[in-house]
C-alpha cells in the first residue's frame, strides 16, 4: 500500500467522520477547520494537549529539536505524542518539521499565557509603551519597535520582575498570581465593562507594566507570566500518573461474557413477544423497568444496561416512540458464534456516550436526575469509560485497582472528568461495574478477554466450543452444559420453554410446547428425528410418549374461516364443544354431526379452544392445514455497514477536487452545521446530516421530516 494511502487509512480509522470528504483537497480543508478538531484533541491525554499548546506557542510551525527544547520530557514521550497527533490530523509531520493546520491555533491561551508583548505593538501608542518600559525600570526612549524590544529585554530578567511584583499591594499580588498561573485576561463582565479606579488591583498592575489594557479587557503579556513563573520554567510531558495497584486473581472473563450474551438474548426475545412500553416523553419508565427486570430475573440497574447495549447494537428499536421491539437484526445475531455475538455487545457498550448504570448528565447539581433508558445523550461518561479501560490496560496481568485508584490517571487521559465534575467519580465506578457484567473487567483488573478486546484480537480461542447436544431427561427437561450451538438453541426454543440460564441452560417440554412446534408445520417424525439428533443419548420414553400423544390429538379439531367453522373427526367432540361453558364467547352452533359454526374469527376461535385444553389447527380455504409462525414481532431496521477505512481512503484519492457540493456536504457531516440542499427544484434547510455510501440522510426543517437523497442527484449544496 502506498505511504499516502496507508497514512490516509490510519487517519480515517481514527476519525471516521472525515470519510465524507469527496477529495483530498476537501479533506485538507476539513482538517484545517477548528470545529471538528477540538473535540478530537480534547479526547486525548494531557501530554497531547501540552505538545499541541507548545506548537501553537511556537507560531504553528516548528522543528522537533526546537519543540524538545521548550518541553521537559523526562520519559521521552515526545515522538509518541507527535505520532498520536499526526494520526488524527491535528498536526502534519514533514521530516523534522512539525506543522499545525490550525492558525492561529485551537487554544485560546496556550499554557495559560497571553499574547506576546510584540502582538500589542500596533494597538499601543508610543506613550503607552514608554509607560511600560519606565515601570519596568528601563529608559523610555526611541521608536515603538525600540520600546517593545527594550521591554522584552527587561522582562527577561526574571529576578528583577519578581522583585518588583513583590512590592505591589496584597490584592494586586493576588490578582497578578492568578493571571500569571493561567488566567491571563480579565475584564468584560468581571469588571462590568467599565473603567476602574486608580487603586483597583488591575490598574495597579497596568501602572507596574505587568498588564496591558486592550479595550474593555486587561491582558498579561506572555513574557511577564514566564518571568513570574520562574527561570527555566518549561511545560512537562508527565506521562500517566502512577496507579496504586494490588494483586488480583487473573480471570479470563468468559463466564461473564456468556452470561451477558444470555441476558441480551433474553431481552431481545422478550421484546419480540412482550414489547417494552415507552413513556410519552420518551424512554422506559420506572414501572416498566421493574416489570422488565422481574421478567428477566435481574436487578433493575442491570436491566438498564442491557436495554442501552441492545438498543445501540440494533437488537431492539422503538416503534413510533410508543414501544421497544426486537428487530430483524436479532435473528442474524443469534445465528452467529458466541464470540461474535459478544463482540457486538462489547462494541456497543464501548460506543455508549452515557453510563448505562448511572444515567445522568452530571455537569452540575441541577443535572443529577437519572434519564430514562435507552436513548443516548452526551455527558462525558463514554470518554471516561475508554480512559478507564486504557488505564487498566497499562497494569500488568495479575494487578488491579479500584475507582479511587483510577482517578488521577483517568483525569490525565480525558478532560471529561473536569467537564462532568459532579459525576466523574460515579462514571468511573460505572465503567468498572458495567465492564464486569460484560466480562471485560474483573475486580478492578482487565480480564484476558478484555485485553484481547482492546487489542482487537481474536476472542474465539477463549470461548469454549458450543454444545451441539442436550441431555434429555425423564422429567421432560433438556439440559445443555455451556453455550448451545445456534441450531440446537433454535430447535429447543421451538419445542420447549427455556426455564433457566446459567452455566447450564434448562428447557422443559410440555404438551403446550409440543403443540406449539406442531402448529408451525413440524410433523411428528421430524420432531422425533430432531430430538434423536440433538440428544446425547436415547430419547427418554416419557418424552417420546408426550410427542406421540400430543401429535395424535393435534388437528382432531380444525377451524376454518366463515367467520369460523369448527370441524372435528368425532361427533361427540362437537357436542362437547357446543355445550362447554368455557367456549360461550365463541357461540358455537352445531350444523352437522362433525361441524359447528362460531361467531368469532378463526384466530380468536383457535385461541379460545387452546385455552380450554384442546389442540386445534387452522385450515386454509382449500382445506390444507395452515402452519403458524412463532408469535413474535421483529421491527425492520436499516443498519449502516461497518466503516471500511481503506475503501474510503481509496475513494478520497480518486475524488473530484472541484466538487463544491461534496465539500459542503462533507463539512455539514463533520462539523454538524446546517446545510441547504437543492433537490427536486426546491431548497431544503437540513441538519443532522449523515452520509453512508452514496446515500445522504438528514432532517429537513422546511418539510418538518427526514429526507433520504441519492448523492448523485444533489446538484447544489451550500452552508448558509
Amino acid at each position: 500500500m502506498p505511504p499516502l494511502a496507508a497514512d490516509l487509512t490510519n487517519l480515517l480509522r481514527n476519525r471516521p467522520e472525515l470519510a465524507a470528504a469527496p477529495s483530498l483537497e476537501v479533506l485538507e480543508r476539513l482538517l484545517a477547520r477548528p470545529e471538528p478538531a477540538i473535540p478530537v484533541l480534547l479526547d486525548l491525554d494531557a501530554d497531547c494537549h501540552t505538545v499541541s499548546q507548545a506548537i501553537q506557542t511556537a507560531g504553528g510551525e516548528t522543528s522537533r529539536a526546537e519543540l524538545a527544547g521548550t518541553l521537559h520530557d523526562p520519559h521521552g514521550r515526545l515522538d509518541e505524542v507527535l505520532g498520536t497527533l499526526a494520526g488524527r490530523g491535528l498536526i502534519a509531520l514533514d521530516g523534522d518539521t512539525v506543522r499545525s493546520p490550525h492558525r492561529p491555533g485551537l487554544w485560546a491561551h496556550p499554557f495559560g499565557l497571553g499574547r506576546p508583548l510584540r502582538a500589542f505593538e500596533k494597538k499601543l501608542t508610543a506613550e503607552a509603551l514608554k509607560v511600560v518600559v519606565k515601570a519596568l525600570g528601563g529608559q523610555p526612549v526611541g521608536r515603538k519597535a525600540d520600546l517593545v524590544t527594550r521591554a522584552e529585554e527587561l522582562l527577561r530578567d526574571g529576578a528583577s520582575v519578581r522583585a518588583r511584583a513583590a512590592r505591589l499591594p496584597r490584592q494586586a499580588v493576588t490578582l497578578l498570581e492568578s493571571m500569571a498561573s493561567g488566567a491571563p485576561v480579565v475584564g468584560g463582565e468581571q469588571l462590568y465593562y467599565g473603567s476602574v479606579s486608580r487603586t483597583h488591583p488591575v490598574q495597579r498592575l497596568v501602572d507596574a507594566g505587568f498588564v496591558i489594557r486592550d479595550g474593555w479587557e486587561y491582558e498579561m503579556p506572555r513574557e511577564v507570566a514566564l518571568a513570574l513563573r520562574g527561570d527555566g520554567w518549561k511545560p512537562a510531558l508527565t506521562g500517566q500518573p502512577d496507579v496504586p495497584a494490588g494483586p488480583r486473581p487473573e480471570s479470563d472473563g468468559v463466564s461473564a461474557a456468556l452470561a451477558a450474551i444470555d441476558r441480551a438474548e433474553a431481552l431481545a426475545e422478550l421484546a419480540g413477544t412482550e414489547p417494552v412500553a415507552e413513556l410519552k416523553a420518551g424512554g422506559v419508565g420506572v414501572r416498566e423497568l421493574r416489570r422488565l427486570a422481574k421478567a428477566l430475573g435481574l436487578p433493575g440497574q442491570e436491566a438498564v444496561l442491557w436495554l442501552d447495549v441492545a438498543h445501540d447494537a440494533d437488537l431492539i428499536a422503538s416503534e413510533q416512540g410508543e414501544r421497544l421491539l426486537s428487530t430483524t437484526q436479532v435473528d442474524d445475531w443469534l445465528a452467529r458464534s458466541s464470540p461474535a455475538r459478544w463482540r457486538v455487545l462489547a462494541d456497543a457498550w464501548l460506543r455508549l456516550p452515557q453510563a448505562a448504570t448511572y444515567r445522568v448528565v452530571g455537569c452540575c447539581e441541577d443535572h443529577l436526575e437519572p434519564l430514562p433508558p435507552p436513548y443516548q445523550f452526551e455527558c462525558g461518561a463514554g470518554r471516561i469509560r475508554r480512559a478507564v479501560l486504557e488505564t487498566l490496560r497499562t497494569l500488568p496481568p495479575g494487578l488491579g485497582t479500584d475507582a479511587a485508584g483510577l482517578t488521577a490517571a483517568v483525569a490525565w487521559r480525558t478532560r471529561a472528568t473536569a467537564e462532568a465534575a459532579k459525576a466523574s467519580d460515579e462514571f468511573v465506578a460505572a465503567a468498572l461495574r458495567e465492564g464486569e457484567l460484560l466480562g471485560i473487567v474483573a475486580d478492578g483488573a482487565l480480564t484476558t478477554l478484555g485485553r484481547v478486546f482492546l487489542d482487537d484480537g481474536e476472542a474465539h480461542v477463549l470461548f469454549p466450543p458450543p454444545a451441539t447436544t442436550a441431555t434429555l431427561q425423564n422429567d421432560l427437561t433438556a439440559i445443555v452444559s455451556g453455550t448451545p450451538a445456534p441450531d440446537l438453541a433454535a430447535f429447543l426454543n421451538a419445542c420447549a420453554d427455556l426455564e433457566s440460564r446459567d452455566r447450564a441452560s434448562v428447557w422443559r417440554f410440555s404438551e403446550k410446547t409440543i403443540r406449539r412446534a406442531l402448529d408451525t408445520g413440524t410433523d411428528t417424525d421430524a420432531l422425533l428425528a430432531g430430538l434423536a439428533r440433538f440428544s446425547a443419548k436415547a430419547v427418554p420414553q416419557p418424552l417420546g410418549y408426550l410427542v406421540t400423544d400430543t401429535a395424535r390429538k393435534h388437528g382432531t379439531i380444525k377451524v376454518a374461516a366463515g367467520p369460523s367453522v369448527v370441524v372435528a373427526t368425532d361427533p361427540a367432540v362437537i357436542t362437547e364443544l357446543c355445550g362447554s361453558r368455557a367456549l360461550r364467547k365463541l357461540a358455537l352452533r352445531q350444523i352437522a354431526p362433525t361441524v359447528a359454526i362460531g361467531a368469532l374469527p378463526p384466530d380468536e376461535a383457535l385461541r379460545l379452544l387452546r385455552q380450554s385444553g384442546h389442540a386445534p389447527v387452522g385450515v386454509s380455504a382449500d382445506g390444507t392445514i395452515k402452519a403458524e409462525s412463532a408469535r413474535r414481532r421483529r421491527l425492520p431496521v436499516d443498519v449502516e455497514p461497518p466503516a471500511d477505512a481503506a475503501a474510503a481512503a481509496a475513494a478520497i484519492l480518486r475524488g473530484d477536487k472541484r466538487d463544491t457540493a461534496g465539500e459542503a456536504l462533507a463539512l455539514a457531516v463533520v462539523t454538524g452545521e446546517a446545510i441547504v440542499i437543492m433537490w427536486q427544484r426546491q431548497e431544503h434547510y437540513m441538519e443532522d446530516l449523515n452520509i453512508v455510501g452514496s446515500v445522504v440522510t438528514g432532517y429537513c426543517h422546511d418539510c418538518d421530516r427526514g429526507h433520504t437523497f441519492e448523492r448523485t442527484k444533489i446538484n447544489k449544496a451550500y452552508l448558509p
